[in-house]
């Protein structure tokens, strides 16, 4: 049977830490909590740095011309005012190459990216002032996945990063993704194999039992709007 026994010594508090190695542990442990608290206000002093301009992605939702966007080209520094500017442009003028290019060069990849994307219908504290802006942003919402899907298909050297989205998807029950990702499928089913088959083995273990068969060009994740 072992011999040891658990003792005040054991599980030292921070006094006896203190009194035994002259503060030095303590202060250590201070230091990287200050450390840390001032690391996660860069990252959120940064993150905010990042967020869109909900009032310049309102002015652009309700362009009526592609030189009205092209005015807002310059003043957008992330990638969610892109998509706004570029899904925009393309309903404004579906055939527009540079406006698809656009689209796919910014497709969302992370959780955080997916987040401002299907928040851009929502009320905006300090930007929205009506239910009209919404209604704007929220048509921009809608038709991004359609004219991505498109864009895709014009471009199918963006085919894998189109397919690899789908394991953001999942996390957007109101869009129709993949219901546009087997209208790209069924158009051009050996391009989109092959850029399958470009993606990792875990992205498409995910993507082939969670989101989308692309043997058969069949959904598998559902949105409402199916």
């Amino acid at each position: 049977m072992s011999n040891f026994r658990v003792s005040d010594d054991t599980f030292p508090t921070h006094r006896s830490i203190l009194v035994s190695d002259n503060g030095i542990e303590m202060r250590r442990r201070v230091l990287t909590s200050l450390m840390f608290f001032m690391a996660a206000g860069w990252i959120t002093a940064n993150a905010r740095a990042n967020e869109p301009d909900y009032g310049l992605l309102n002015r652009i939702a309700s362009c009526e011309s592609e030189h009205c966007v092209m005015q807002s080209k310059d003043l957008i520094q992330d990638k969610t005012g892109r998509t706004v500017l570029y899904t925009k442009w393309l309903l404004l003028n579906p055939s527009s190459q540079a406006a698809s290019r656009g689209l796919l060069e910014n497709i969302p990849t992370t959780d955080h990216e997916l987040m401002l994307l299907f928040t851009l219908p929502d009320w905006h504290e300090g930007a929205t002032t009506s239910a009209a802006q919404m209604k704007l942003l929220d048509q921009i919402y809608e038709a991004w996945p359609r004219l991505l899907g498109a864009a895709a298909l014009r471009f199918p050297q963006f085919l894998s990063a189109y397919i690899r989205y789908g394991r953001l998807a999942v996390s957007d029950i109101h869009s129709d993704y993949t219901g546009y990702e087997r209208t790209v499928c069924r158009a051009n089913h050996s391009a989109f194999l092959s850029a399958f088959s470009i993606l990792s083995s875990d992205d498409q273990a995910y993507i082939r039992t969670q989101v989308f068969d692309p043997d058969h060009c069949k959904p598998i994740f559902l949105s409402e709007a199916d």
